[in-house]
C-alpha cells in the first residue's frame, strides 16, 4: 500500500480500533473522519475511501492537491518568515526541494551583521519558494511590536 499525505494508519485492535484516519488541515482549521478497515471492506477498501475522502475535502475547502510539505503561514516564527530561524551565530534557511527532502543553508551573522543576515536568509528563502513552488508561499516578514 502506497503512502499518503494526511492519511494515517490506526492500528489498536483492544482499543480503538484498526484502520485510517484522514486528515486535512487548511487556513487554520482540521477536517478528519476515521475509516475502520472492517465497516469499509477491509484495509486497502479502507485506505482507498480515506484518500478519497480526503481528496473530496480537499477540493470542498478549496485546497490545492499536493503531497509536497510546507509550512502555512502563521504566528510561531520568530523571524516571521516561515523557513528562516536564528540558530546559535547564524540564520537557517530551510525549504523542501522534493517530497520527503528538506535542505538548509546557513547566513552567518557575524559576516553580514543580523539585519544583513536576516534580510540575505529571507532573499535565498524567496528564491528557493519561487524555484520549487513557483511562487513565494511565506508570510512576509513583519515588524515585531515591543510590549
Amino acid at each position: 500500500m502506497k503512502k499518503a499525505k494526511g492519511v494515517t494508519r490506526i492500528d489498536d485492535p483492544g482499543g480503538h480500533g484498526v484502520g485510517w484516519y484522514a486528515r486535512v488541515v487548511f487556513r487554520g482549521k482540521t477536517f478528519s473522519k476515521y475509516f475502520a478497515d472492517g465497516a469499509h471492506g477491509g484495509t486497502r477498501a479502507a485506505f482507498r475511501k480515506a484518500v478519497a475522502w480526503r481528496d473530496a475535502q480537499e477540493k470542498k475547502v478549496g485546497k490545492p492537491r499536493t503531497d509536497r510539505l510546507f509550512a502555512a503561514p502563521g504566528e510561531r516564527s520568530a523571524t516571521g518568515v516561515h523557513g528562516v530561524y536564528q540558530s546559535k551565530r547564524s540564520f537557517v534557511v530551510a525549504w523542501s526541494p522534493a517530497p520527503g527532502k528538506v535542505r538548509r543553508e546557513f547566513v552567518s551573522i557575524a559576516r553580514y551583521g543580523r539585519e544583513g543576515a536576516l534580510r540575505r536568509a529571507v532573499a535565498i528563502r524567496r528564491s528557493r519558494e519561487l524555484a520549487v513552488y513557483g511562487r513565494s508561499v511565506s508570510a512576509l516578514p513583519r515588524k515585531r511590536r515591543r510590549r
